[in-house]
């Protein structure tokens, strides 16, 4: 991965995608009982609140500190994706062993997205530095050093960093490292979407009791 000031030159030179939905997300059913943390007492639940990342870090979500972080949301282009996602286990096709996870809610989310940069090309990691095995290495062992400061923030972090820092930039399409068959994934920044004139909307029935609209 280039140094983040050379990957903020490269990202403003890479071309720009837009997606329409449908995506889709998995969320602990225990998160969706009562308002996310710091919002106030009577709050609605948010099936779409952007801020987890930023509290415990993301593949593509410095973990926040003493300095501001910023929210993101991710999505899968697939309904199996994010299931895997939020129980951390790839059970490849076929395997006996079965997978053991809290109560999940798959939900899908419709809505349109423009200002993507889709880090999937070879052409992009080429002019960003990086490659298909960095974008999806490990990146939560390498956080915890850089956090107790033995070593350098995980690569896909600071790609996030710089892609953040841009500031036209929506979010990145990215490769799944928990689907077997290497589904795309959106890490959208979901404070520019007004910017970018794109929206997100959990599906739902009229009068469900689940309703959320970014912006």
């Amino acid at each position: 991965m280039l140094p983040i000031a050379k990957l903020l030159r490269a990202l403003a030179k890479q071309p720009r995608v837009s997606y329409s939905g449908p995506w889709y997300r998995a969320v602990v059913f225990d998160y969706l009982l009562k308002p996310p943390p710091g919002t106030a007492a009577g709050s609605p639940v948010q099936a779409l609140w952007p801020g987890g990342s930023r509290r415990k870090g993301a593949r593509f979500t410095p973990k926040e500190t003493a300095a501001a972080g910023f929210d993101c949301l991710y999505l899968a282009m697939d309904e199996l994706t994010p299931v895997l996602e939020v129980s951390g286990v790839l059970r490849p096709p076929g395997s006996p062993v079965p997978l053991v996870f809290e109560p999940q809610v798959l939900m899908t989310v419709r809505g349109v997205l423009t200002n993507i940069v889709d880090v999937t090309q070879v052409s992009v990691q080429t002019a960003l530095g990086t490659s298909h095995s960095e974008l999806t290495g490990e990146w939560l062992v390498p956080q915890e050093q850089y956090l107790a400061g033995k070593g350098p923030m995980p690569p896909t972090q600071i790609l996030g960093q710089a892609a953040y820092e841009d500031g036209d930039i929506l979010g990145l399409a990215y490769r799944s490292t928990k689907s077997s068959t290497s589904s795309l994934g959106i890490v959208v920044f979901t404070e520019r979407l007004a910017k970018a004139f794109s929206y997100l909307e959990l599906y739902n029935k009229t009068g469900g009791t689940l309703q959320q609209r970014l912006p």
